[in-house]
């Protein structure tokens, strides 16, 4: 009997007859309302357990079954994904609970400090609270490394006495139908035993979230197959051959997905697996679209893996980037290098007099070479610390990552190692519960080494295309840069070049990082100091003040190349006045931490200006008259900005930068001192804001902005440091007209002075 071929209007038919009719959305939003509400209001009652007839598990089955074919289980499984969502600034989120937030900010102040609760935002599964601090004295911290100040968590404390516990960043949810809680904070953090006011108490009070927050759903993407790549071999230096290694699983997953107001968060996946042995090191990545055009992307800090059900230590990533005026599909890809042992069983010694009673930035310089698993390490320096050990500084040929040191001897309390990637260079830091002393031998051991270089990729298109979008970006009012436009930006004009610059770069000479001067062509490079730091060019360009590893404050004359140390000034963060007679710097020692000092150029009439800890100097007005300096609220991503009068000795609150980075704010004063540059929460964008607090803009968008100088003739140069390099390319604008150059490549340094008459 022959078999029965099917003929095209028959599966028609049968398609028909079995088609399941699409549910009407009211009734879906109807559906997903009444389960968030029954999941809201439902308690947990004890039941005895009863055995049910099996007819009766059957038959719940059967209506679930019925129930989910005739919604469409895609539908279904879309509510029930609804229930977690994300929220900017929050993070990952229940929503089985309806959302509180804090009804109003609530401050209280003791002896000159104040707390301020910001924000607090309650979801089913946690309680996310926002708080600042301000007016801590530098005094009340330790002022050496192996003190530590209190560590006492706060809490918050419910009316019925009951404590939510503070769980990672966010405290443990508080109960729906309680509207009020107190904020318990036993003790400031890292602050000396009565050097601050104890026990505060911030009593808050909770109402429903305002219509228009928005939570974006977390959305489950189903994982396309993606090529298996082989590892490519990057072209790479005759140091740095390397014999192939056996293919690696390279596949880039995407496994959640947020569409965010703008654009979306992508939660992805890859296994940073090596040849068997060895390690992989995740370096670059970048986004690409379907026309090869590179989209900037930064990576959320609000999310939390955990909250998304992800080992928090597995290889996870997350990218967020504005949609607008995108080809489809993306092409997401990372590059790394393998991680490897040079020789396991290779070790080398040296040994050095660290004498009878080594302090605590005591350096030796020994500058030898050794001899390790057939590569040459020149120690460099080595330095003691506060931790009662010892700072071993190495610079290896670009291959070397590092190596184990140990003191013969003596059993270390802790380590730790630092390094630039691919340059070769690296420190190792050891601890230890006394100073080891006397002559010491030294052992080193499994030199790592960079093997193959290694590259990841995977592509991503989201189901449909937004109909929410413009279709190209809308530029921004005064911004002027952004990481698209930097591969087509003009070389600087010819009169740029006798105009200087002062960057803080790797030394070839020494291997080093010191501060050197060029011309802004790249030519006429001057060595000012072989390890020194937070350079500062005088306003005539002819004179260079640093602070050197023992944070004393150095004077350099470019021309006669003499180095003058001024004495009773410690410090960093240098900033020259005006007409090059005093210093503006951060001092510390001697109980300092890191408040703000006045002095003049000879070290005399130093003069402390505030008692606060951890600010930043801006700059100085064009006059001279008054200094612009920046105090970080503790627990909060803000800084506020005060003008000092140096005559009268009087500060002056202005106002508050609250979308900085609390990593490394870099602001500057224009010379005309209408603006304050400085570093988005990002810590790749550029900010501008009049020293009233108007007119906020972005300047440079996602760009790597890390260096920021002001010249007197008021262009801006910006030193935007490059994916996993110690390397930097550098840009002069002009914000007004929004004119841009780019410096020539021998430039590479972080930018610590600029000189254009």
């Amino acid at each position: 009997m022959p078999d029965m071929v099917p003929t095209s209007q028959f599966e028609e038919e049968i398609r028909a007859a079995v088609v399941t009719p699409p549910a009407r959305e009211e009734f879906v939003k109807s559906l997903q309302a009444h389960l968030i509400q029954q999941a809201a209001s439902q308690r947990k009652v004890n039941r005895p357990i009863l055995r049910r007839p099996g007819w009766v598990v059957v038959s719940v089955m059967v209506v679930l079954v019925i129930a989910i074919l005739w919604i469409g289980p895609q539908r279904v499984m879309a509510a029930m994904r609804s229930l977690m969502g994300y929220l900017p600034g929050v993070g990952i989120v229940d929503q089985s609970a309806p959302i509180r937030v804090l009804a109003e900010p609530v401050t209280v102040t003791r002896d000159e400090i104040s707390i301020t609760v910001t924000s607090v935002t309650l979801t089913g599964d946690k309680t996310h609270l926002e708080y600042r601090i301000v007016g801590v004295p530098g005094s009340a911290y330790p002022d050496r490394e192996d003190v530590m100040g209190c560590t006492t968590q706060e809490y918050l404390r419910l009316p019925d006495g009951t404590q939510l516990a503070r769980i990672d960043n966010d405290f443990e949810p508080v109960p729906a139908g309680i509207d009020m809680a107190t904020f318990i904070m036993p003790c400031i953090f890292n602050t000396l035993p009565g050097k601050t006011p104890e026990n505060w108490e911030l009593p808050m009070r909770f109402v429903p979230a305002p219509p228009n927050m928005t939570v974006m759903p977390v959305i489950e993407v189903s994982p396309l197959p993606q090529p298996s790549l082989t590892p490519e071999a990057a072209t790479l230096s005759d140091t740095m051959s390397a014999t192939p290694t056996a293919m690696v699983d390279s596949r880039i997953t995407i496994i959640k997905e947020i569409e965010t107001s703008d654009g979306y968060i992508l939660v992805g996946q890859f296994p940073f697996q090596g040849p068997p042995g060895e390690q992989v090191h995740n370096g670059e990545a970048e986004i690409r679209d379907a026309n090869g055009e590179k989209v900037a992307f930064t990576s959320p800090q609000d999310i939390d893996p955990k909250a998304l059900g992800l080992d928090p230590n597995g290889p996870y990533w997350f990218m967020q980037f504005k949609a607008a005026g995108l080809a489809y599909p993306l092409t997401i890809r990372f590059s790394g290098f393998a991680i490897q042992q040079a020789d396991p069983n290779a070790t080398a010694e040296f040994t050095f007099d660290a004498g009878s009673n080594p302090q605590p930035r005591q350096e030796w310089s020994p500058n030898q070479d050794i001899q390790l698993a057939g590569h040459t390490l020149r120690l460099l320096a080595i330095m003691a610390e506060s931790r009662n050990g010892y700072r071993f500084s190495f610079q290896g040929d670009p291959k070397v990552i590092s190596a184990d040191v140990q003191i013969d001897g003596y059993t270390p309390t802790g380590h730790g190692w630092g390094r630039g990637l691919n340059a070769g260079g690296f420190d190792v830091n050891i601890s230890f519960a006394q100073f080891p002393t006397g002559v010491l031998t030294v052992t080193l051991s499994n030199l790592t080494v960079a093997g193959e270089t290694l590259t990841w990729q995977g592509q991503w298109s989201p189901d449909t295309i937004r109909t929410d979008l413009p279709a190209n970006l809308t530029p921004q009012p005064g911004l002027c840069l952004t990481v698209d436009s930097l591969a087509h930006l003009q070389p600087a004009p010819a009169y740029f070049a006798n105009s200087k610059a002062l960057f803080y770069e790797k030394l070839a000479e020494t291997g080093t990082w010191g501060l050197a001067l060029y011309n802004l062509d790249g030519s006429g490079r001057q060595v000012v100091t072989a390890n020194g730091n937070w350079g500062a060019l005088s306003p005539e360009g002819n004179t260079v003040v640093y602070s050197a590893q023992d944070n004393g404050i150095h004077l350099v004359d470019v021309n006669s190349q003499t180095d003058q140390v001024l004495q009773n000034a410690f410090g960093f963060d240098i900033h020259w006045s005006p007409d090059g007679t005093q210093i503006a710097y951060i001092g510390m020692g001697n109980g300092t931490i890191n408040s703000a000092f006045i002095a003049k150029v000879d070290g005399s009439q130093v003069r402390q200006i505030s008692d606060w800890s951890y600010e930043t100097i801006i700059s100085w007005s064009p006059d001279g008259t008054q200094l612009y300096f920046a105090v970080p609220f503790t627990g909060g991503t803000a800084w506020k900005v005060y003008s000092y009068e140096v005559a009268s000795g009087t500060a002056q609150e202005r106002f508050t930068i609250e979308n900085g980075t609390p990593k490394f704010l870099n602001p500057k004063l224009s010379p005309d001192g209408n603006w304050i540059a400085y570093r988005g929460r990002d810590n790749s964008s550029l900010y501008l804001v009049r020293t009233d607090g108007s007119d906020m803009h972005l300047l440079l968008d996602n760009a790597g902005v890390v260096g920021v100088e002001w010249s007197r003739s008021g262009w801006l140069g910006v030193s935007l440091r490059q994916a996993n390099s110690d390397e930097s390319m550098i840009v002069l604008i002009k914000p007004d007209g929004c004119e841009v150059y780019m410096l020539p490549i021998a430039l590479h340094g972080d930018l610590e002075g600029l000189f254009i008459p």
